[in-house]
């Protein structure tokens, strides 16, 4: 049996050492395959923290503005990676059509963008990066620098595609590539406030006015001349009033010229949560700052409107706010959408109590809405898959080509599905069925929608092309189960994948745009090491909680029959995301196929449970935690126990779980609620008190602010149920976590000893939410081995 200790001596041993030569498809991080699985060779628990040792880690994939080669970053003999650095990979590109594959130079993938935004025939494209704003156009060997920029900007093309468009510093900008011409479109105006002014100074100078002629001579020769200078002065930006310190965004000049649009969100002062950070490189102590709390004071943003008038003097342009009224609740617009006709204005509206949504055409002129496209309500809360998750930001909504028609996601049926309206409000389903959207664009020539979903099986994830009209989406590729990540080429005609399976680590695919277009493998991912392991079968399963509700999970089986017939529980973090995906999980502090690994391996059979309230199986799976975090999920947890004993012969005295942030508040709750279900439960990072933790998240699943519903405050909160603690608990968290910060931990850990319980407490100085260190990685997985040796596996 092989034995090695430490990470570090084990990636050196175990990496291949690759001789240089002429690179081929597939790059390989190893000559070796499945068939090199060794029953007797064992993962080191130091090592089961961080996978970069077993290969993978194709990133940074991204397509040449002409749509010639694919780029992306990968090590042929992967090494570890500092926290917070990254890998800092080789770089390679392959030729479209899959034949040829060169390695690239750090500097030159550099200037290959990440993200480009191309007119909708192809020909032109622009993107910001390294400081600049670029142009490329087709036949041109390498963009233009049209200009510098030290900030950040997200350039589009005016509806047009004549223009560049972007937002500065409130500010909407445009700059004609071709001619060079840059433009400032409106420009964000503070009006001086009248009740401000000083009455002591506007008396005395209306007293001189009354006394002399001289002033009264000049003030009417200063008049004069300054309404000479406006008459005779050229067009300029178009003012857009605000207030000092408000925000402008969403700003927007429609095709026809006649209007500006754009929303205004005030500044609103929130108290913040402070931390220590004690550990730093000038041995003083830190007070940072993080987010305020749950209950905050939300800006009131509103959509305004502006007559594009660029004569008009600042003083005298008004903006006409959208109507916010008749909604019957403080309702907020999240976002505006003109046509690309210039003719219609869509706006978006949620609700601050996060149950409404809105989507309602407006009268520019008026700031009227002329008539509702669409409303959503939900009695816990408005959200589901990216993009429309509730928070008070924009779902996914775009007019079709015609002007006429708005496509947009909605869960009306309880599944994230597709939808377009006219604009007299008649609404017609895109698609339908027991599976949801994950995320949808229009394609770059607007004949279809690009949509990823799971139609075949809510853990696997597939890129699929829908008609405008509606109807099947058709599945783009045919490389079996798995999660595909689709990149696709300028032109929309080659995609560029990368793809993982439930046995294999994810790797680079290329091929046609046609589902029945063939694959070709650019890497193979898996050291040496990857291969010689013996990885545990896995089965992904489902099964109904105490009131028939179903429950997912991924079960990995033991090697070894272990006497105790033990099994631990992996719970995933965010509450509402996604555990169980058919992929070989990448490993980490807080689980992973390595951690199944070395448990299976001690005959522990492994389970990572995608609880009530997870996200990918729908409405209704969202939501049942809504006020009441810790009930319905948690008992996830005591039905899985169940299941394992009827299917896997697991002994349900010997059951542990653990798991990071939403996954420390979980494990809270199953101890403290269900004393005697769990023998033991590592709370990593966890929630302990909903009142403390930040508002977007909180205030939508428990119904508003702890003071608008108490009992779900309390129902939901781990510390309120501390008393129910009788197994074994261990407490780990970061100093340093501006998520769920370290208030969380301290705060619990008093009411645990005021309570007379027995528990473990670890701090990690320098650590953030999730562990970044190296340290605190391995140390934590070495107190959780330990937590299972001497409860389960005892």
């Amino acid at each position: 049996m092989l034995v090695v200790r430490g990470l570090a001596v084990l990636t050196l041993a175990l990496a291949p050492v690759l001789a240089a030569q002429q690179p081929s498809l597939p790059l390989r991080q190893s000559t070796l395959d499945a068939r090199a699985a060794d029953a007797s060779y064992k993962v080191p628990v130091d090592s089961t923290p961080d996978a970069r040792w077993l290969g993978g880690g194709a990133t940074q994939p991204r397509w040449s503005a002409d749509g010639e080669w694919f780029y992306f970053q990968f090590a042929l003999d992967p090494r570890p990676v500092l926290a917070g650095v990254g890998p800092d990979d080789p770089w390679w590109r392959v030729s479209r059509d899959g034949k040829r594959v060169e390695s690239v130079a750090r500097a030159a993938a550099l200037e290959v963008p990440a993200a480009v935004r191309y007119t909708r025939d192809g020909t032109r494209g622009i993107w910001y990066a390294r400081g600049a704003l670029r142009y490329w156009v087709r036949g041109q060997k390498e963009p233009r620098v049209l200009l510098q920029r030290a900030e950040a900007i997200q350039p589009r093309w005016s509806a047009d595609e004549k223009e560049v468009r972007w937002a500065e510093a409130n500010n909407l900008w445009s700059l004609e590539p071709e001619r060079g011409t840059l433009r400032q479109l409106t420009r964000a105006f503070v009006p001086q406030d009248s009740a401000k002014k000083d009455k002591v100074k506007d008396e005395l100078r209306k007293e001189q006015l009354d006394l002399f002629d001289f002033v009264k001579r000049g003030k009417v020769d200063k008049d004069t001349a300054e309404r000479l200078a406006m008459a005779d002065r050229a067009p300029g930006p178009v003012t857009t009033p605000m207030k000092k310190d408000d925000n402008l965004s969403f700003v927007d000049a429609p095709a026809n010229g006649q209007w500006v649009t754009y929303l205004v969100t005030p500044k609103v002062e929130n108290p913040q949560t402070l931390y220590g950070d004690y550990v730093n490189d000038s041995g003083w102590v830190f007070t940072r700052t993080s987010r305020p709390k749950v209950g905050q004071t939300l800006p009131v943003t509103r959509a305004a409107i502006v007559k594009a008038d660029p004569l008009a003097t600042p003083d005298s342009v008004k903006a006409v706010f959208v109507d916010t009224a008749g909604f019957g609740k403080r309702t907020v617009p999240v976002q505006l959408q003109w046509n690309r006709q210039g003719t219609r204005l869509a706006a978006e509206f949620q609700s601050t109590d996060y149950k409404d949504r809105w989507i309602a055409l407006v009268d520019p002129a008026t700031g009227k809405r002329t008539q509702l496209l669409h409303h959503d309500h939900d009695d816990a809360w408005f959200g589901g898959t990216s993009p429309a998750m509730g928070w008070l930001n924009p779902s996914w909504m775009a007019w079709l080509p015609d002007g006429d028609e708005l496509a947009f996601t909605s869960e009306a049926t309880g599944w994230m599905h597709l939808y377009a309206v006219k604009f007299d409000g008649a609404k017609r389903p895109l698609t339908s069925g027991e599976w949801e959207i994950r995320s949808v664009s229009l394609s770059r020539d607007e004949s279809r929608f690009w949509i990823q979903a799971g139609i075949d099986h809510p853990e696997e994830q597939h890129l699929y092309a829908l008609p405008l009209a509606g109807g099947t989406p058709v599945r783009m590729d045919d490389v079996g189960e798995g999660e595909m990540t689709p990149s696709l080429s300028p032109d929309e005609k080659t995609l560029a994948f990368r793809w993982g399976t439930p046995t294999e680590l994810t790797d680079i695919f290329l091929q046609a745009a046609s589902p029945a277009a063939k694959a070709t493998r650019v890497t193979r991912s898996g050291t040496d090491a990857f291969y010689r392991i013996q990885w545990p079968a896995s089965d992904f399963v489902s099964f109904p909680d105490s009131r028939g509700k179903p429950v997912f999970a991924r079960v990995y089986r033991p090697a070894v029959t272990h006497a105790n017939r033990p099994a631990v529980l992996e719970i995933h973090g965010a509450g509402y995301a996604q555990g169980v995906h058919k992929t070989f999980a990448g490993s980490g502090a807080h689980g992973g196929a390595l951690n199944a690994k070395y448990l299976t391996d001690l005959g522990v059979t492994y389970l990572v449970l995608d609880y009530r309230g997870s996200a990918g199986y729908g409405r209704d799976m969202r939501t049942d935690i809504y006020r009441s975090m810790g009930t319905n999920d948690v008992n996830s947890a005591t039905a899985a126990v169940k299941f394992l004993g009827e299917q896997y012969g697991v002994n349900p005295k010997r059951v542990g779980l653990f798991g990071c942030s939403y996954g420390g508040f979980f494990t809270l709750m199953a101890l403290f609620k269900h004393p005697g279900e769990f023998q033991a439960g590592a709370a990593q990072c966890s929630v302990t008190d909903w009142a403390h933790y930040n508002h977007g998240y909180t205030a939508r699943i428990l119904n508003g602010a702890p003071a608008d519903d108490t009992t779900s405050y309390k129902t939901s909160s781990p510390i309120w149920h501390a008393a129910g603690l009788q197994d074994r608990l261990l407490l780990q968290h970061g100093l340093v976590d501006p998520n769920v910060e370290y208030q969380d931990a301290v705060r619990l850990v008093q009411r645990l000893m005021e309570l007379g319980k027995d528990f473990e407490f670890v701090t990690y100085p320098v650590d953030q939410h999730g562990w970044r260190t190296r340290w605190a990685k391995i140390d934590s997985q070495r107190r959780l081995m330990k937590l299972w040796q001497e409860t389960i596996l005892r």
